[in-house]
């Protein structure tokens, strides 16, 4: 599959990401995870994003804006996670699901089946090449076995390199899709790892529009978007800020001004996602 087919893949539109937890067991290799719990937990000793705060944010986002559980860390390593799925579905929000679902148990698997999704995409567990095959064990693959055969019409599985061998003949292989390229997550992952492009010069654009897809983290804070995993660039607060007010604030408008070709540091420039602007001329 390539770069633009899984695009495509993803609906478009405003979606508030969130990471309910800071910490991550998965281990995939090609993640920064380190880098984002030391620098959370140097400014934040909130480990979970609580449910009340959770509603408090949710709160100030428009209904208009999807709110999808991916973020920097799996979802459902909080507890809570299946409450805040339920709130937000209530609360009018489309619901979007990106993880491998590790933490989730048959119970929560049940009462998600009671709502539709506007994706629901499930990161499958290789076979230990990248991911910690290790957390496969048999509650994982029973709730595997449940989910494919819960119905749940969005659902779709996508692997980066070799599946798991105890999840081959469970996963139908006309729902998985294989992921494009490793990402160095601009310039995050280890250059061993993977390559880290040449910095985007000069006016640029970023094919994701991630401009709108930003990343609320437990204490509240919200990032610019799912590549800043070192909090280079925060809008804002939604536990004090309206969410409308991160994008007239002096962050965003400074990365709008630097997107637009003036000088200062961009996180962007790094990444895989950003384009050279089309002249308007």
């Amino acid at each position: 599959m390539s770069l633009q087919d899984f695009r495509s893949a993803i609906p478009g539109g405003r979606v508030l990401e969130i990471t309910t937890t800071t910490g991550c067991i998965v281990g995939r290799s090609y993640c920064p995870q380190d880098k984002f719990a030391a620098r959370q937990r140097a400014v934040s000793h909130i480990k979970h994003l609580c449910l009340e705060d959770f509603k408090r944010c949710v709160g100030r986002v428009p209904a208009t804006v999807d709110i999808s559980f991916a973020g920097y860390s799996e979802p459902w390593l909080n507890p809570k996670c299946t409450e805040m799925v339920e709130h937000a579905c209530a609360c009018g929000h489309g619901i979007r699901i990106f993880k491998t679902l590790v933490g989730m148990n048959g119970r929560d698997l049940r009462r998600l089946q009671a709502m539709r999704y506007r994706v629901f995409m499930v990161h499958v567990f290789d076979d230990g090449a990248y991911m910690n095959s290790r957390l496969v064990g048999q509650e994982y693959l029973d709730l595997i076995r449940e989910l494919v055969d819960a119905d749940i019409s969005s659902i779709r599985f996508v692997a980066s390199g070799e599946v798991h061998p105890d999840l081959v003949e469970i996963i139908p292989s006309g729902a998985l899709i294989r992921t494009p390229p490793l990402s160095s997550r601009a310039a995050s992952v280890d250059p061993k790892m993977v390559e880290s492009r040449e910095p985007a010069i000069g006016p640029l654009t970023c094919a994701d529009e991630r401009q709108y897809r930003n990343v609320l983290l437990p204490n509240g804070d919200v990032t610019f978007c799912c590549m800043d995993f070192e909090r280079p660039h925060v809008l804002g607060n939604l536990l004090h800020d309206e969410y409308e007010d991160l994008f007239k604030g002096p962050i965003f408008c400074e990365i709008v001004d630097r997107m637009n070709g003036m000088n200062g540091f961009l996180h962007c420039r790094m990444c895989e996602a950003a384009e050279k602007k089309a002249s308007t001329c």
